[in-house]
């Protein structure tokens, strides 16, 4: 992953004072990171360490795995599928349910009719039970949109197949109801490390699993994170990027700048962008700080697509306020489709003839880069490469780093989320 913050109109001296003043933090991640006990908030560094978790779940892919295995549905909501789908997409494609690739990964997240009614009938196609496995995700055990999916789903599949519980795994806390539900009818259950918040689990069973089994290469996911746990730990700010890329949002947010747009150029890391609004959203908006008192901090985190967006978005980041910071996220990876020399459609667009697809886009790119220029407007750039599993893995964990050394600058608690608990009472309570 290559990262360029020349653009971000922020000089080095201005970070500097930033990065002496998380020097203390950061030893402290590089000594969470040596260990697997799971006891730190920030515990979620030490899972690509954690050898006997990857060995754990790559023989329990390896079993699950059936000679058959079509469709993997992925029961979760926010942190127990978003970071599953993010990576699976960038690797996969956004259009994956089109392409020829299997076995597939399905992700039902909120409840509603038309999702679970897609599902069933997918299942409905299928001849043996087989060929299909769900995997529920809720860390709490209680949370009610994966529930209510899994019961629905659960009466499906006893309806046309009969006893479903060899085609279900649950992954959740140890101990908890979905836990010992489980355990009663002996449905195959992994846990999660308790200190392992859902937008940090990614490394975990939690996104392994259903990675591993839709055939994803996770020791090199897993190696891409281990780099990024070192790089982000690391002194030299020169492969520190998590800990600059901290400081200069930090700074940003202090110029007024309270709006964080992922500019993504590809559809298929359009959930890695939401994947990451979730991570920000949840982790710097809180009403208090670390001593209790009022802060209300909060940076809105939005996700654009390129060149999608250019025709929605632009005229407001290049014309409406100077209230947004932007990463313009990017992956050329290679020329497939290209226009031919005699075009159809003559003259309408100059010098396109016979240009590919991706040069199109790089062009696109450029101009976009020029845009922000022009308006001084700032942006950091970050180079995905392949985009394959260990960059992604890479990507991934970068960014947790980040925000673990953002939230200690705005003094709030990078891990919890209490206002989120607000709704699920309230729902509860409207259920009785």
């Amino acid at each position: 992953m290559k990262f360029s913050y020349e653009k971000s109109l922020l000089e080095d001296s201005a970070i500097e004072p930033l990065i002496q003043e998380l020097s203390p933090y950061r030893d402290h991640l590089k000594t969470v990171s040596k260990h697997t006990d799971y006891l730190e908030p920030e515990s979620a560094l030490q899972l690509p360490s954690d050898k006997a978790l990857l060995e754990n779940v790559t023989n329990s892919a390896i079993r699950l795995h059936s000679p058959t295995l079509q469709y993997i549905i992925v029961i979760g909501i926010g942190g127990s599928n978003l970071g599953t789908q993010a990576v699976y997409e960038a690797i996969a494609g956004s259009m994956n349910l089109l392409v020829d690739r299997l076995p597939k990964l399905i992700f039902l997240d909120t409840v509603t009719d038309e999702k679970m009614t897609a599902v069933t009938r997918i299942l409905e196609h299928l001849t043996n039970i087989d060929d299909f496995l769900v995997i529920t995700i809720s860390k709490s055990g209680t949370t009610t949109e994966p529930i209510a999916n899994t019961e629905v789903l659960w009466s499906a599949i006893e309806m046309q197949f009969g006893d479903p519980r060899s085609r279900f795994v649950f992954i959740t806390d140890e101990g908890s109801p979905l836990w010992k539900i489980a355990e009663q009818k002996k449905i195959e259950h992994f846990s999660v490390p308790p200190h392992v918040g859902g937008r940090y689990s990614v490394f975990s069973t939690v996104g392994l699993l259903p990675l591993a089994l839709a055939g994803i290469d996770i020791a090199e996911f897993v190696a891409g994170a281990k780099r990024a746990v070192i790089d982000g730990t690391s002194p030299q700010t020169s492969k520190n990027h998590a800990l600059v890329s901290a400081c200069l949002t930090h700074l940003h947010v202090k110029q007024g700048r309270t709006i964080h747009n992922s500019f993504l150029f590809s559809p298929k890391f359009e959930v890695l962008g939401k994947w990451y609004r979730q991570l920000m959203g949840e982790s710097i908006g809180k009403e208090r700080d670390l001593e209790g008192n009022p802060v209300h901090a909060g940076i809105t985190p939005i996700v654009s697509i390129g060149s999608t967006d250019l025709h929605s978005m632009a005229q407001l980041y290049w014309g409406g306020p100077d209230d947004k910071y932007t990463h313009l996220i990017s992956s050329f990876t290679g020329e497939v489709h290209a226009l031919p020399h005699q075009v159809a459609l003559q003259g309408l667009i100059p010098n396109i003839n016979g240009k590919s697809l991706e040069s199109i886009m790089q062009a696109i790119y450029g101009g976009v880069k020029s845009a922000y220029e022009k308006k001084e407007r700032p942006y950091v750039e970050i180079d995905l490469g392949q985009a394959d599993a260990r960059e992604l893995g890479y990507y991934l964990q970068f960014r947790m780093i980040e925000m673990m050394y953002l939230a200690r600058l705005m003094n709030v608690n990078a891990f919890d989320q209490p206002a989120v608990e607000l709704y699920k009472e309230t729902t509860r309570e409207l259920l009785t």
